[in-house]
């Protein structure tokens, strides 16, 4: 991997888009995240742009909202994504899987599956999930808490970890002169009995190219930053302001020496990059005037409200946000703590209400020309607290490629983005190494 920048780069499909009307814009298939052709081509931008991988995020709700948004119009996200990998050829695919829902044996060999087929290209985003609207899918009348849900998340996490190293590289020898298929010592069963989960065989799925896939995490939480430092290769990250990456890298980094976890490489930190992207500063700021609906910015404030555990008719549009230890201790087990964190950021800039709204809230939001977006990639990535961006894009189909096209050589110019791919699989473009057995 000699000569590989160091930038990473990834696209996230929340839906259509990040703008909630993007299914009404003109040229723009309603029932696209329904159809596989959106998650191809998608894939194959990402490929042509040299991005690390395509992720999908995953809310299995049907949301009050269904009347008028398509966005839980989705497909099983590793099913969408395998049909990805089978029309590409080196673009990571990751997919969105809870742990708090599924049992880690089908989820083992469901990613390990993936993997296969992409020929060790695959990564699983664990989440706990925080959404109650999730909770009656699985037969349950309430959301586990979230201490729950994270010590059941520890204990997943180990046993998929063993059941993909069930067996070794070496293991499958294949000597039909003497049949022999397998050497004994290269197949290690599991016999795990714990708190959550009682699992006694081992994996179905030989190793890929890449070994075992790469492990994604999301939540800025103190047991999501535990979580990521013994079990995670990347992070995705709610950071809106630099103040709020490094903070996170802080407590990454501080997780991570208390963990102590022998071998383990240090975390990648991805925060989400929300852009409107023009031909120029001017295109872009007419552009997100233009998606600026009322209907839309409704919607982001009564999320808002959701999050801070506040009616949307407090909220002072025109003052910066206020956020303080209290809305913390209240709302840390109902919503994202990464999310109040970087929120909280927002506030201390200054930033009011109304503003925070308008470009999304959470996330680095950026609109402008190509320019513009490489000037912001650049500035954050040179702090060193973060590793690349998760970008998502206002409407995917209408932006994907012209980011690829205009933003990616700039970047490329600089010497922050690779030229072509240094390998084949995900762990490849990462620069992460390939586990031991």
């Amino acid at each position: 991997m000699s000569g590989q920048p160091p930038l990473h780069l990834g696209v996230n499909c929340p839906g259509l888009g990040s703008y909630r009307n993007a299914w009404r814009r003109d040229g723009i298939d309603p029932l696209g995240t329904a159809n596989p052709d959106f998650y191809v081509r998608v894939a194959r931008t990402a490929e042509r742009g040299l991005f690390d991988a395509i992720f999908t995020a995953d809310v299995p709700a049907l949301t009050p909202s269904w009347e008028t948004e398509p966005q839980r119009a989705t497909l099983d996200p590793v099913v969408a994504l395998t049909l990805a990998a089978h029309e590409t050829e080196y673009v990571g695919v990751v997919a969105t899987v809870s742990s708090t829902w599924h049992h880690p044996y089908n989820l083992a060999r469901s990613i390990a599956t993936l993997d296969r087929i992409s020929r060790g290209r695959a990564g699983w985003n664990v989440v706990t999930s925080y959404n109650p609207l999730v909770s009656p899918n699985y037969g349950l009348d309430v959301l586990p808490p979230k201490t729950e849900r994270y010590a059941r998340a520890r204990e997943f996490l180990d046993v998929v970890q063993d059941l993909w190293h069930t067996w070794s590289p070496e293991a499958i020898v294949a000597d039909k002169r003497n049949g022999r298929y397998a050497a004994a010592d290269g197949v290690r069963p599991i016999r795990h009995r714990g708190e959550f989960f009682s699992v006694t065989g081992g994996g179905l799925v030989p190793p890929s190219p890449q070994g075992i896939p790469v492990v994604f995490q999301a939540g800025g939480s103190a047991d999501g930053l535990d979580l990521a430092a013994r079990h995670a290769d990347a992070t995705f990250v709610a950071a809106a302001t630099i103040d709020a990456a490094r903070d996170y890298r802080v407590g990454l980094d501080a997780a991570s020496a208390a963990a102590r976890t022998p071998g383990r490489t240090p975390v990648l930190a991805l925060p989400g990059l929300v852009l409107t992207l023009g031909s120029t500063d001017e295109e872009a700021r007419r552009r997100r005037e233009e998606l600026a609906d009322p209907e839309s910015e409704a919607a982001t404030l009564a999320m808002l409200a959701q999050r801070l555990g506040v009616p949307a008719e407090d909220i002072d549009l025109d003052s910066p946000l206020a956020l303080d230890d209290s809305h913390f201790e209240k709302q840390r087990h109902a919503t994202s703590e990464g999310f109040l964190r970087s929120l909280a950021s927002l506030g201390e800039s200054g930033r009011t209400v109304r503003e925070i709204v308008r470009d999304g809230i959470g996330h680095l939001a950026v609109t402008g020309g190509p320019k513009t977006v490489a000037d912001t990639i650049e500035a954050w990535f040179s702090t060193g607290y973060v590793d690349g961006f998760n970008i998502m894009f206002d409407v995917i189909d209408e932006r994907f490629d012209p980011f690829v096209d205009e933003v990616v050589p700039i970047l490329q110019e600089r010497g922050l983005f690779r030229r072509r791919y240094h390998g084949t699989t995900l762990r490849d473009h990462l620069g992460l190494p390939t586990p031991t057995w």
